[in-house]
């Protein structure tokens, strides 16, 4: 048992006696999510060391930056709600995978699988969920490589594991992606049709444009290869 959370530890997993429901403003609420915050924290660290070391052997920023964030205690339970959760410890746990969020972003659309590849070689990290989101964009137009994962924290003595979503983008997925939430979500008006049709156009011209830019790369970096040899 943690005993200033008390939860319950089953089989390396966070459960209650009782299916208790959430007090938003409740202490162990905020401890709860403090662990995730560690399991965040965890990972990125592993993914920093990585970084730096890829980078340096393949001589440009195949990871360029790394963000995260806890979920807010409202967005939690909002989501929740959404979903048509009962608000309880147990659906928190089980159901909602991206409390604790890490982003990666890299120049290019062929770097996302090798950073992919290199993400699932973590030891203490076990990936249970992969959506393609680039080879199958949303209808509104948003691309990225998202990736659940489970790792390790240890409380007071106790082991347990604790899911971390990734999401891997491109620079033009991720400046698309944060313009297209500032525009749909943080105005009061909602988005029309034809507003609508017009971000996912849009998804569809930059990826147009990242191609191109990446193909103009290649032949810079084969040609700097020609005559270096």
């Amino acid at each position: 048992m943690i005993p200033r959370l008390g939860l319950v530890v089953q089989n390396n997993q966070i459960n209650r006696t009782e299916d208790e429901e959430i007090d938003i403003e409740s202490k162990q609420y905020n401890d709860l999510l403090k662990i995730y915050e560690i399991a965040m924290n965890q990972v990125v660290n592993s993914i920093k060391i990585l970084k730096d070391r890829i980078n340096e052997v393949s001589g440009y920023p195949i990871i360029e930056r790394v963000t995260s964030r806890v979920k807010s205690k409202t967005s939690i339970i909002n989501k929740m709600i959404k979903k048509g959760y009962d608000i309880t410890y147990k659906n928190l746990v089980d159901n909602v995978d991206d409390i604790a969020g890490i982003r990666i972003i890299c120049p290019i659309r062929e770097d996302v699988l090798n950073i992919k590849e290199i993400i699932g070689m973590i030891p203490s990290l076990k990936v249970i969920e992969e959506k393609d989101y680039i080879k199958h964009p949303k209808k509104s137009g948003y691309s990225a490589y998202h990736m659940i994962a489970e790792t390790p924290v240890t409380i007071n003595s106790e082991t347990v594991i604790i899911k971390v979503e990734i999401q891997i983008r491109t620079v033009a997925m991720d400046f698309w992606s944060e313009m297209e939430h500032e525009i749909r979500y943080k105005s009061k008006k909602e988005l029309s049709t034809s507003d609508s049709r017009k971000l996912t156009r849009y998804a569809k011209s930059l990826e147009k444009l990242q191609n191109k830019l990446v193909k103009l790369y290649r032949k810079q970096e084969n040609d700097s290869l020609y005559y270096t040899y």
